[in-house]
């Protein structure tokens, strides 16, 4: 599998302060670790962050990460752990990457796309996909795109398990047989869906969603053209930023 290269600087000013003056320079805030490396704290370029998120393998793109002054083992590559990402506009705001060893299997989450046609659609039928993403077991050379499922051939009421999926050879799969990925849901009228999710507000098993607080650090303002986007990996990479 072919890396992307990124260059990234050591990073000696830590905060929020600096942190902010960084991304108006056009740079990502993030630390580097793993294979008994320190932790390397850093800034990597937005732009190339972006360009690598933007692949087809998404988050989990091999990086080749070059950073001056910092040797790695032969036979390692980056992967990225989290992105932090601003709540409005989806620009990264901090990034976690991983050294990892490419002969030694690492767990990563992969897409679940669903493909094909089923004849239980055209009888109005709906594809009901209850998983989206698995978790896998293999190289990081290895890993897939996306795991297909195919519904070719599906009727009404059929189901499809995690054992259907399309497993490419040397990936493990950490997700049991019998887990139900996706089936073809029977049609529901507008009057049926009203009353079901009346049943459900009843029996609090719907939350009515209310208004939250966007908080934004000191100096920033919401752009008003600009709406969330498509999430690529969600979680908080560094506590200081």
């Amino acid at each position: 599998m072919e890396q992307v290269v990124m260059e990234a600087q050591r990073r000696e000013e830590t905060g929020k302060g600096p942190a902010r003056r960084l991304r108006a320079q056009g740079l990502v805030p993030g630390v580097a670790y793993g294979r008994g490396q320190d932790n390397v704290v850093i800034v990597v370029p937005t732009d190339e962050l972006e360009s690598a998120l933007g692949t087809e393998r998404g988050a989990n793109v091999l990086i080749d990460l070059k950073i001056e002054g910092v040797a790695t083992p032969e036979g390692t590559a980056a992967i990225v752990k989290a992105v932090q990402r601003h709540p409005i506009s989806r620009k990264p705001l901090s990034v976690d990457l991983q050294w990892v060893s490419l002969t030694e299997k690492v767990t990563v989450q992969v897409p679940v796309v669903v493909e094909g046609q089923a004849p239980g659609v055209e009888e109005g039928g709906v594809v009901d996909q209850i998983v989206h993403e698995v978790d896998v077991a293999c190289l990081p050379t290895a890993i897939p795109d996306r795991l297909v499922i195919d519904i070719t051939g599906l009727e009404i009421n059929d189901t499809l398990h995690a054992g259907d999926l399309q497993v490419p050879e040397g990936v493990e799969l950490l997700l049991e047989p019998t887990e139900t990925v996706v089936s073809i849901a029977p049609p529901i009228s507008e009057e049926e869906l009203e009353t079901r999710l009346a049943e459900e507000l009843l029996e609090g098993l719907v939350e009515v969603p209310v208004e939250e607080e966007l908080v934004l650090e000191e100096g920033e303002e919401v752009p008003a053209e600009e709406v969330p986007g498509e999430e690529v990996a969600e979680a908080p990479a560094e506590s200081e930023e």
